[in-house]
């Protein structure tokens, strides 16, 4: 059994490849592309697809680099706005591109402790869309919870990037 240095998920021995930015065991990576497979290829999934990207990344940071602390902060930030704010997930791309837009000097976040209780597994064993949306909201609204301590840096970016 192996176990996920980014989100506590056991699971069993894996071959598969981790990217270098990210901060996961292989079978859990290997979970990730699963849902995100379905996110890509079916329709019903595909409203809550920005929601599974940011909880992930936010739930797996790594800040060895400017690129993996900018995905960090920039996932962080939409997923305040998704849950605090009542975003649509399906904007999630374009408020990305309005919070780069003014070039922002991200600094790394500490990692909570606890990185939430709700995983990748958890949206991996949905039975049906619907389920599935359910969860990723759940797993969403966790890895969010998880960053309370930096819950007014990430507003402060938001308000900076976007004027919120």
């Amino acid at each position: 059994m192996v176990t996920c240095p980014g989100c506590g998920l056991v699971t069993g021995e894996s071959a598969g490849p981790v990217p270098s930015e990210r901060h996961a065991s292989p079978g859990c990576w290997e979970l990730y592309e699963t849902v995100l497979a379905r996110s890509y290829g079916l329709t019903g999934y595909r409203p809550v697809h920005q929601i599974v990207v940011d909880a992930y990344i936010a739930q797996h940071p790594l800040s060895s680099t400017r690129r993996q602390i900018a995905a960090v902060a920039l996932c962080l930030m939409t997923l305040c706005l998704f849950v605090e704010k009542n975003a649509d997930p399906r904007d999630g791309a374009a408020l990305h591109k309005r919070m780069v837009a003014g070039r922002p000097d991200f600094h790394a976040l500490p990692p909570p402790p606890a990185p939430g209780l709700v995983t990748v597994a958890d949206v991996a064993a949905a039975r049906d869309a619907e389920e599935h949306r359910r969860l990723v909201w759940a797993w969403g609204r966790a890895v969010w919870a998880a960053w309370e301590p930096e819950h007014e840096t990430i507003r402060r970016w938001n308000a900076e990037a976007l004027g919120t």
